[in-house]
């Protein structure tokens, strides 16, 4: 499987290589309905040809946050009109294991909503949050929302990463999982911050409302 994934890697960097732009949005797309290719690689390798001029560095970030949002969307509307059974049933073709739908249910359980962007910004679970968001008939809107925010944090990053890095993007490969673990890190802190403000918001407007003898 490992040798799978280098040979299709190498793929679809030929692909992005000859194609240009319409390589990067296919190849983007499919790896977020759970094709196994690595976006942070596909990104940074984007940024490297951008920073020699083949590409354009904002092109670059909007056309490979599109086509992640677009596999995201195909994700969720599977999961949407197929439902647990139909993942579990045919999830292997699309690389999407059991075990893995099971993670995503827990993250979803844990996080609500916030799973997606959550998902978005850990490789290799990137799909994991938008077809359990379709499975559970999460609403679309706030969905959208989480991917497109996800997707545009992730292409900036490594796109920049590709570029800043130029002929050495490559080694970008080793240091991507303990980057994205204290990006993580860092996301979950926010939202428990978020959600703490929050509850102690809405604490304090009854006690402010007794205070001043409102009703």
């Amino acid at each position: 499987m490992h040798h799978l994934i280098e040979a299709a890697t190498a793929w679809i960097l030929g692909v992005i290589s000859h194609l240009g732009y319409t390589g990067l949005f296919t190849g983007m797309m499919a790896q977020a309905v759970g094709i196994p290719l690595p976006s942070e690689l596909m990104l940074s390798f984007a940024g490297y040809l951008a920073s020699t001029h083949v590409f354009s560095l904002p092109l670059v970030i909007a056309v490979g946050a599109a086509g992640d949002i677009a596999g995201a969307v195909i994700a969720y509307l599977i999961g949407y009109h197929g439902g647990r059974p139909f993942l579990v049933k045919f999830g292997r073709f699309l690389f999407v294991r059991a075990r893995e739908i099971d993670r995503a249910d827990r993250w979803f359980a844990r996080y609500g909503p916030r799973a997606v962007i959550i998902c978005k910004l850990l490789p290799g679970v990137r799909a994991l949050g938008s077809f359990p968001a379709g499975v559970t008939h999460m609403a679309f809107a706030p969905f959208f929302i989480y991917s497109v925010l996800g997707s545009v944090i992730w292409a900036v990053i490594f796109s920049e990463i590709g570029f800043v890095l130029g002929k050495n993007w490559e080694t970008l490969a080793n240091y991507v999982r303990p980057f994205s673990l204290i990006l993580i890190g860092l996301l979950v802190v926010a939202a428990a911050f978020w959600i703490w403000s929050h509850f102690r918001g809405e604490r304090a407007a009854p006690a402010a409302a007794d205070e001043q003898g409102l009703p």
